[in-house]
């Protein structure tokens, strides 16, 4: 989550689509939805798989209904609404409509997962409205994930709060018993912008707005807390920062409200620094009750190709972090995505945009022994391309280090994105 990140619905497809953490594989696109309503007492959504061979999927909740689409056995969906003897779904690749209910099994997700004494924790996007993508990941693995962090609100320079509430999401956490807390950032149009959080953050004022419209926002929606995603932070306003948390530790907590950021992996203090410069580890500490490390971006799109995140560098961010916060605050970052890198820049791909790569150029991806990450490389039209990832392999190698040196859990950029694989790995490491 660093440059070229967007929020706001239609900035927010253009940059998943094309920029940092989003696939950028035509193959990925879906088409939008019909919004459904979903109330946050009903059973709704639910997980389903098909069980037939084959199932149709209708215009409407008939047998008269025209055919739409159709899926196979054994392929997943997520269940939004029921009509008589049939349930309206919505399927991986973005086909919406109604489905016989006896060619579905609805998956039964265990309550009480938030009880899990480690952190799984996934960041919640959705690049249109009622995108499946991460609903379906959702769904499928709430068995695993016991903290949910919708992408959803943003702060302005003067400390207003705005966004959406995404239901969807939210009921299915409460379905299962995990938390779930809602992001804030301070995106304005296409990027984190230095100029709004300066302006925020500098006066009292607009701080004070922003923290009570964060508390009122967190109560009126029944969040566990708040997870603050403030970046292209100036670095002269490190204090300002500080100053921002203690005001807001100072308010959520008498609430029994958890105060928790997003913050730059560092493996050491650079006090100049425009990309870190503003965090005080030290300082923060005391007023977070969670922070999670963006350990990714080792390696990204505007640099010289290499690793997302090797596991080497992983150890020395933890190490850094642990000299001042205690492992039991620290939420290890892991990534679920990669970068192509051809002439002069990276693109940043999903595991499905990765895997399609794979296949088409019919590479055998090669495992780095000392970065602990698979890469593999390609030609086309001429250019040798550099492919370095993610997946649930290397992601059980930073599950070790969260064991190793006993931190709170990890938290996956983005929900949908990932080797489906890795939920069961991170839940097998840290149980």
């Amino acid at each position: 989550m660093q440059d070229n990140l967007i929020t706001t619905l239609v900035a927010l497809l253009f940059y998943l689509a094309t920029g940092l953490f989003g696939g950028n594989s035509s193959s990925n696109e879906a088409v939008p939805l019909t919004p459904v309503n979903i109330g946050e007492n009903s059973k709704f959504p639910l997980a389903g798989m098909i069980t037939s061979q084959q199932a149709n999927i209708r215009s409407n909740s008939s047998s008269s209904g025209s055919v739409i689409g159709s899926t196979s056995k054994g392929s997943h969906l997520v269940i939004v609404d029921e009509k008589n003897d049939w349930y309206r779904v919505q399927t991986e690749n973005g086909a919406d409509g109604w489905v016989a209910k006896w060619m579905v099994s609805t998956k039964n997700i265990p309550l009480g997962s938030s009880n899990l004494q480690s952190v799984i924790a996934t960041y919640y996007v959705e690049n249109y409205q009622d995108d499946p993508v991460g609903q379906i990941s959702l769904a499928n693995n709430l068995d695993s994930i016991n903290t949910v962090i919708p992408f959803s609100y943003k702060v302005d320079q003067h400390g207003a709060i705005s966004g959406r509430h995404y239901s969807k999401p939210f009921t299915l956490a409460k379905s299962s018993g995990a938390q779930t807390l809602a992001l804030v950032n301070n995106i304005q149009g296409s990027n984190f912008n230095s100029n709004t959080i300066h302006r925020m953050l500098s006066n009292a004022n607009s701080r004070s707005r922003a923290v009570n419209g964060i508390a009122r926002l967190l109560v009126e929606q029944g969040y566990r807390g708040v997870n603050i995603d403030f970046e292209n932070i100036p670095a002269s306003d490190r204090m300002y920062l500080t100053a921002f948390f203690r005001e807001l530790a100072s308010v959520l907590r008498p609430k029994n409200l958890l105060v928790t950021a997003s913050v730059p992996a560092k493996t050491f203090d650079d006090k100049k620094s425009a990309h870190s410069g503003a965090f005080d580890y030290q300082a923060i500490a005391p007023y977070l009750d969670l922070v999670m490390v963006m350990t990714y971006d080792e390696h990204y799109s505007g640099g010289d190709p290499g690793p997302v995140a090797s596991l080497p560098w992983v150890e020395k961010v933890i190490n850094y972090t642990r000299k001042s916060f205690p492992p039991r605050k620290i939420v290890l970052g892991i990534a679920a995505y990669g970068y192509d890198w051809g002439l002069n820049t990276g693109r940043a791909l999903n595991n499905r945009g990765i895997q399609n790569l794979i296949k088409k150029h019919q590479v055998a991806p090669k495992w780095h022994s000392e970065y602990k990450v698979p890469y593999f490389t390609y030609k086309n039209w001429g250019v040798t391309h550099q492919v370095w990832y993610e997946n649930s392999y290397s992601t059980s190698f930073k599950a070790d280090l969260v064991k190793k040196y006993g931190l709170k859990g990890v938290a996956v950029w983005r929900c949908g994105y990932e080797d489906s694989n890795i939920w069961s790995v991170i839940r097998r490491k840290l149980s």
